[in-house]
C-alpha cells in the first residue's frame, strides 16, 4: 500500500466579533487541512490550528514534509513520524513545523482506522464510551458588558448542562482579576468545577502567588498557564507557594519537554494539543509519561480528536469544549460538529477513524491557497 496523493488546504474563517483574552486579541482563526489518499482508495484528513497566520506552516507541509510522505506505506505510522521528524533537525523541533507534521500525523492515523472500519478510539482500545468536558469561556467584555455579558454567558453554560466552566485571567490587575473569580463562583454555586486560564500572562512568580491568595478560597480546580511555558523553574516555585492545582502544556511539544515539567513535580494537570505537540503519535506517549507520574492529562481545543484519545487514556480527566463558533469556529466547516450529552460530556462520532466530515462549501468559501501533490 502507497501513498498516491496529498492535499494541502490552507483557510482563514473569520470570527463574528474580536475575542481577547489576557495577552492578546484574534479577528479570526486560520488552519491547515491535510488530505493523505492511498492506493487503497481511502482518504485519511488531519489539521492543525495556527491562531493568525497558516503560511509558514503550509510552507513546511509542502516544501519539506508532504514529498517526503509520497510513495510511503501509510500504515507505517511510527516509521514516517521518525523520517519527518529526524530528518528536519535543521528546520525546527517547535512551532510551525511541527504543527505541519501533526497534521500529517493526525491523518495518518484517520486512514489507518478508516483502513480498519473501525471508529478511532475503538481501533486504539476503547477505555470508556464518554469523557467529561468543561464549557470554555469567559473572555473579555468592554465597558458596561464587563459583567452582564460574562454573567449570560456562565448561566447559559449552566442551562446547556456543563458541570464545568473555564474562565480567563490575567488582563487586569490581581484584585479585579479577584473579583471577575469571586463573581462567576457565585453564578454556578459551590457544585460546579470552576478552572482559570491566564494564557502566560504572569511573568513575576510574586505577582503570580498573590493573585493565587486571592482566589484560591473560590475552589480552583487547575490554574492553566500561569506563567509562559519556558519557565521551567518558576512553575517549581510557584508549585510551593500555592494550593491551587498547576496546569499548563497546550503548546507544548513532544514527549520530552512534557518530561521535564512532569519529573520536576511542578504540574498536577498537562495539557497536551494533538494537533500541536507531534500528533496523535506523540501524544499518547506524553499521556503514557503523565500515568506513570500520577499527573491528570486535560487536553487542549481540538475536541474533534482530543475525544477519541480521552476514551483510550484514563488519565485523561476532562475535555476542553467551547459552545457555538465565536471562539473556536472550526466547527464552520465541519457538517457534524460535537454537542454535549446532558451529562457533560462528549461521546465520539461512531463514523470510521476521526468520523469527521466536512462540509466542502465552507472550505471553499474559506479556503486561501491549496496545493495537491501525487
Amino acid at each position: 500500500m502507497k501513498i498516491t496523493k496529498v492535499t494541502t488546504q490552507w483557510v482563514r474563517i473569520p470570527l463574528e466579533r474580536p475575542v481577547g483574552w489576557s495577552i492578546k486579541t484574534l479577528t479570526h482563526r486560520e488552519h491547515l487541512l491535510v488530505r493523505i489518499e492511498s492506493d487503497a482508495g481511502i482518504e485519511g484528513i488531519g489539521f492543525c490550528l495556527q491562531d493568525t497566520s497558516a503560511g509558514a506552516a503550509k510552507a513546511a507541509l509542502d516544501e519539506l514534509l508532504v514529498p517526503m510522505l509520497m510513495g510511503e506505506d501509510p500504515r507505517d505510522i511510527a516509521k514516517i513520524w521518525d523520517k519527518l521528524y529526524f530528518q528536519t533537525v535543521r528546520m525546527g523541533r517547535r512551532g510551525n513545523l511541527l504543527h505541519a507534521l501533526s497534521a500529517i500525523d493526525i491523518a495518518l492515523w484517520d486512514h489507518h482506522a478508516k483502513l480498519a472500519r473501525m471508529p478511532l478510539y475503538k481501533m486504539l482500545g476503547a477505555a470508556r464510551e464518554e469523557v467529561p468536558c468543561y464549557a470554555s469561556g469567559g473572555y473579555y467584555y468592554e465597558g458596561l458588558e464587563m459583567y452582564t455579558k460574562l454573567g449570560e454567558e456562565i448561566e447559559g453554560y449552566l442551562d446547556m448542562g456543563y458541570k464545568a466552566i473555564k474562565m480567563k485571567v490575567g488582563r487586569m490587575d490581581n484584585k479585579e482579576e479577584a473579583k471577575r473569580v469571586k463573581f462567576v463562583r457565585e453564578i454556578i454555586g459551590p457544585d460546579i468545577k470552576l478552572m482559570i486560564d491566564a494564557n502566560q500572562s504572569y511573568l513575576d512568580v510574586n505577582e503570580c502567588v498573590d493573585f493565587c491568595k486571592r482566589v484560591q478560597e473560590y475552589d480552583i480546580t487547575f490554574f492553566e498557564e500561569p506563567l509562559p511555558m519556558d519557565f521551567f523553574e518558576a512553575y517549581i516555585r510557584l508549585k510551593k507557594q500555592t494550593s491551587i492545582p498547576l496546569a499548563t502544556g497546550e503548546i507544548g511539544a513532544t514527549r520530552w519537554e512534557f518530561q521535564q515539567f512532569m519529573k520536576d513535580g511542578s504540574l498536577d494537570y498537562v495539557q497536551p494539543d494533538a494537533t500541536i505537540c507531534g500528533g496523535i503519535s506523540e501524544w499518547l506517549k506524553i499521556a503514557n509519561l503523565a500515568s506513570a507520574q500520577g499527573v491528570s492529562v486535560a487536553p487542549h481545543y481540538h475536541w474533534d480528536v482530543h475525544v477519541h484519545l480521552g476514551c483510550v487514556s484514563r488519565e485523561v480527566s476532562i475535555l476542553e469544549k467551547f459552545n457555538g463558533t465565536n471562539v473556536k469556529n472550526f466547527d464552520l466547516i465541519i457538517a457534524n460538529p460535537y454537542e454535549i450529552t446532558e451529562n457533560g460530556t462528549l461521546k465520539p462520532h461512531d463514523g470510521d477513524g476521526l468520523g469527521i466530515e466536512w462540509d466542502e462549501e465552507a472550505i471553499q468559501r474559506y479556503l486561501v491557497l491549496e496545493k495537491i501533490h501525487s
